[in-house]
């Protein structure tokens, strides 16, 4: 009897590193695309100092690359916020003071880093919904 319980809780605990390491990939994905963002963005500003204006036009527009990248960072950060809130309404049940404090800081660290990841969004949304006034003003956000 033991044995199964102790078996089907490790194969529970592959399952959430298995989901770990593919919200882990979404992370990674989406510093690669903010990464071709700001490459972009350098090769219009590149193309500009050139006075190639016409090249630095065609280029894409980066947009949709970094709410592509918000997007899935914001889905994987709400992964491990429900993880360390797993954590933490275990730990709270249990006598160990020091996995309580250390479930709790990793509990508060998950929610600040998704709000800071929610303000970058928003930031970025205001950006884009001010892009027609910044651009006849011509200063442009970097």
């Amino acid at each position: 009897m033991q044995e199964t319980n102790s078996r089907q809780t490790l194969c529970s605990q592959l399952k959430t590193v298995d989901a770990s390491l593919l919200f882990l990939l979404f992370i990674i994905l989406s510093v690669v695309l903010s990464y071709a963002a700001v490459g972009i963005q350098r090769r219009q500003l590149a193309d500009t100092l050139a006075g190639n204006t016409q090249a630095a036009a065609a280029l894409p527009p980066v947009f949709p690359i970094r709410c592509c990248a918000s997007a899935l960072v914001i889905g994987a950060l709400g992964f491990f916020l429900c993880l360390a809130l797993n954590a933490w309404q275990q730990a709270s049940q249990g006598d160990d003071p020091v996995a309580r404090k250390s479930a709790a800081a990793n509990l508060c660290a998950s929610v600040l880093v998704l709000a800071a990841a929610l303000l970058r969004l928003d930031d970025l949304l205001f950006l884009q919904r001010c892009q027609p006034a910044l651009e006849e003003s011509g200063d442009l956000p970097v």
